[in-house]
């Protein structure tokens, strides 16, 4: 029969093992506290971390909303200016419209003008072709050279012309008439009309030929050079007569 000192002993026992029991468990406790605080801790580090992130995303958020503020202000100011453009643009486009419109009439009022030019170029070389025609006898008569024919635009068909022949007995005087004389329009003369004279007008094959060239405006230069080839020179005085330019010393020369 158990004693009332066994049972105590038991007891004592039992809350010894118990109490070390109560130990073992305080000790499991404590540790998983220990982890649980170092998993806060790190926790709040990690929370830390993430805050600061947020703090810069926040940070990179405001600088890319006030870029983009930038640059819809930058789009803004592009649509103005190219709206400005357009703008410019479209009056641009008015004044060439306008422009090709002038030019169109300034082309056609040059047209006019080269017709108008044209028939004067021709009715001046009529005017000094009627000038020198007419005054051939007092202009050569003082040089002893006096002609029973003159003639106006002898023409031979497809092939040539001359503005004024003037024949007697075995002479031939031949002139070229220019609005305007210049030395190429004299080699002109000497080189391919007089050569060709006698050939197109064998009548005249065993006449001795005389040349000359008038003009309704001569410089003394040009009119030198022709005076050179041998040339009569024959020109528009002031009061609207006719003149021959050629020096006191003057010698024609003699066309074969």
């Amino acid at each position: 029969m158990e004693t009332r000192i066994d049972r105590i002993e038991r007891y004592i026992e039992e809350f010894a093992k118990g109490m070390l029991e109560l130990k073992e468990s305080q000790k499991k406790r404590d540790a998983q506290q220990d982890r649980t605080d170092e998993q806060i801790l790190k926790l709040k580090e990690s929370q830390k971390q993430t805050d600061a992130q947020i703090m810069e995303l926040k940070e990179a958020q405001k600088k890319t909303d006030a870029q983009l503020n930038r640059t819809d202000a930058h789009l803004n100011q592009t649509d103005v200016q190219l709206n400005r453009t357009d703008a410019q643009l479209n009056r641009t486009d008015a004044q060439l419209n306008r422009t090709d419109a002038q030019l169109k009439k300034t082309i056609k009022k040059l047209d006019e003008i080269g017709v108008n030019l044209g028939n004067m170029g021709i009715v001046q070389g009529e005017v000094a072709e009627e000038l020198f025609y007419r005054n051939v006898k007092g202009l050569f008569s003082p040089l002893d050279l006096r002609f029973d024919r003159i003639r106006r635009n002898v023409k031979v068909k497809g092939r040539g012309e001359y503005d004024i022949v003037a024949d007697d007995k075995g002479r031939v005087l031949v002139i070229e008439v220019k609005n305007k004389l210049d030395r190429r329009m004299v080699d002109e003369f000497m080189q391919i009309k007089l050569p060709r004279f006698k050939a197109l007008l064998p009548e005249y094959r065993d006449s001795k030929i005389l040349a000359g060239i008038g003009a309704l405006v001569v410089k003394d230069d040009v009119g030198r050079y022709a005076e050179k080839s041998g040339l009569f020179v024959l020109t528009q005085t002031s009061d609207g007569g006719a003149a021959l330019m050629n020096r006191k010393n003057f010698r024609p020369k003699e066309f074969s």
